[in-house]
């Protein structure tokens, strides 16, 4: 009778037990997969070394959308349209060193030329060939950029702004010596300045006017006054076109030097 009770009872324990070691394998399973589904912290993402070696990270990835965000939203600056950089008129070499003889010869002959221009600005004298502001100034030396031939180049006379029609002057008495209606080059000077009146002042002093109309008043050979009517304005420059830099003459002084006349500012040999 006790071996039977003792029995049953082995048995009811031996069940009890197998729930209960069931029971807790079941929680070890569930404490395990939230750990490793919440607890485990996510690995930030490497891209790549920095100057100094240290790997750089990214931000968390709840900062990721911000910054992707900013740098969407990010400012474009606007382009403008300039014209080109002003060319370097510097050589690359260096000139050797100048000897005491040329050094010499150099400044005597500038106080010649500058003897020569003053006996010139003192002898030569010329008034405007039309009326008007000065739009473009003389400069042979520094570069001024031309919006019509879309360059930087230097501008070896003054345009003188006035209406397409406007009268054009003899600026000092002389004789007519060229007459050109195409665009040639005349005396080393740019070309494509349109119909063109050349007159010879003597004294090694001409006046150059371009930009005029077919209508021209002289012919070459002809001796003209200061003040006489020798062409009119008009829209002949290719260098210089009216409907990008406005109606206007082309007015430029030359000066004999040696064996070639050179560009000279037209301004100072005005009244």
């Amino acid at each position: 009778m006790g071996k039977n009770i003792f029995k049953k009872s082995s048995k009811g324990f031996d069940k009890d037990a197998f729930y209960v070691l069931l029971f807790v394998c079941l929680c070890i399973v569930a404490v395990t997969a939230v750990y490793f589904t919440t607890g485990k912290s996510k690995p930030q993402k490497k891209v790549g070394l920095d100057a100094s070696g240290v790997e750089d990270q990214l931000p968390p990835e709840n900062n990721v959308d911000m910054v992707e965000e900013y740098e969407t939203k990010k400012p474009t600056a606007p382009v403008i349209n300039q014209p080109p950089a002003i060319p370097s008129n510097t050589k690359s070499e260096k000139s050797a060193p100048e000897t005491k003889k040329e050094t010499a010869q150099k400044n005597s002959d500038t106080k010649k030329t500058q003897v020569t221009e003053a006996n010139a600005k003192s002898i030569f004298k010329i008034s405007k060939p039309v009326e008007g502001q000065i739009a473009k100034d003389y400069d042979n030396e520094r570069l001024q950029y031309s919006q019509a031939m879309q360059q930087w180049e230097t501008h070896e006379g003054i345009d003188i702004s006035c209406d397409i029609g406007t009268e054009v002057k003899a600026a000092a008495e002389g004789k007519v010596v060229d007459i050109l209606k195409e665009d040639a080059v005349l005396h080393n000077l740019k070309a494509g300045y349109g119909i063109t009146v050349v007159v010879d002042h003597g004294n090694g002093m001409r006046t150059i006017y371009s930009n005029l109309s077919d209508d021209v008043k002289v012919k070459t050979g002809d001796t003209v006054k200061q003040g006489q009517v020798i062409g009119t304005v008009g829209d002949s420059a290719i260098r210089e076109a009216v409907s990008i830099e406005g109606s206007h003459l082309h007015f430029a002084v030359l000066k004999k030097e040696k064996d070639e006349y050179v560009s000279a500012d037209p301004k100072i040999y005005m009244k």
